[in-house]
């Protein structure tokens, strides 16, 4: 069943009406929930009959916001300690837009509160910059998609952190950042998809400074994007604030002199900490149903040309 239940975590698309048309279920008058006659449709109840008590399976109708826990802990050099296992919502635990849920508890933010809204780019940059992804339909790990696309993906990181370092685990896609504090950027960093990190506190909020970040890593973010690719000046600046022992904002600023007209700043977006003492970690990995296709192909080709 814990296997099943990782399986399922990431279910988005055709899964999502599924899981909605699964989750109210009628109940008995004893409360306990039954199954609709002929396992599916609407349950109508006849004249002489009233409506059952709806429960709705899991419990998601109890979901609500955490409370914030008291202050965030701190390490030995007085820096607050932002390790913990966290989820991008208000309820400390996976959630999915299928539930019927609270939404201060699914949302990492209120859009009308604190909109995103969309990048601004220079004249003609969108359309050269706006392009597929080369990777196919599998999320790439990098940055800042990473972190930015949990927002429909609702994927845990897990943060350790400690005086000299802040490890950075992200659950889907499978990803793993290594910060260093006290450190500067190389004057000629060779370009990765997580980029070139240096990092400082101000006061308790982790300022993240990036720089040299692929130009095939896509930027995903902003207000009916779709995301977009960077050029070779990108910068960004992540900063990560544990405001209590329960509750961690992190905000994102995107610049790139060359495609942006002005820099791109997300909402401060909420982080949880896990709520269930035995929630641990789980692979999840995606891989694209064609590769087997490809594969034949590439090995017919081979035989073809004698192995060139």
């Amino acid at each position: 069943m814990t296997r099943m239940k990782s399986l399922l975590r990431y279910c988005i698309g055709s899964a999502v009406v599924l899981l909605a048309a699964l989750c109210l279920v009628p109940t008995s008058a004893s409360g306990q929930a039954r199954e609709v006659p002929g396992g599916g449709g609407s349950y109508v109840p006849g004249p002489e009959q009233k409506a059952p008590p709806v429960k709705i399976v899991g419990g998601f109708e109890n979901v609500h916001p955490i409370p914030t826990g008291g202050p965030a802990p701190r390490m030995s050099d007085g820096h607050v300690d932002l390790t913990g296992r966290w989820y991008p919502n208000a309820a400390g635990r996976m959630l999915q837009f299928a539930y019927p849920l609270d939404l201060s508890a699914l949302r990492q933010f209120d859009p009308k509160a604190t909109p995103e809204g969309p990048p601004s780019f220079k004249p003609g940059m969108e359309a050269k910059y706006k392009r597929p992804v080369p990777y196919g339909d599998c999320d790439q790990a990098g940055t800042p998609s990473t972190v930015l696309e949990q927002d429909a993906q609702h994927a845990p990181m897990e943060l350790i952190g400690t005086p000299q370092r802040l490890v950075m685990l992200f659950e889907y896609p499978l990803d793993v950042r290594m910060v260093y504090f006290n450190r500067q950027h190389p004057k000629d960093p060779d370009p990765t998809f997580n980029g070139d990190t240096t990092a400082h506190w101000e006061g308790d909020t982790l300022v993240l400074d990036v720089i040299a970040i692929d130009e095939r890593m896509r930027n995903f973010g902003g207000e009916g994007s779709g995301g977009w690719f960077p050029s070779d000046q990108e910068h960004i600046v992540e900063r990560i604030t544990r405001t209590s022992k329960n509750y961690l904002t992190y905000q994102i600023t995107i610049d790139d002199p060359v495609v942006l007209a002005k820099p791109w700043k997300s909402a401060a977006r909420t982080w949880t900490t896990a709520q269930d003492p035995h929630d641990e970690w789980g692979e999840v990995f995606c891989t694209l149903n064609q590769e087997p296709e490809e594969y034949k192909k590439i090995t017919e080709q081979k035989a073809k040309t004698g192995g060139k």
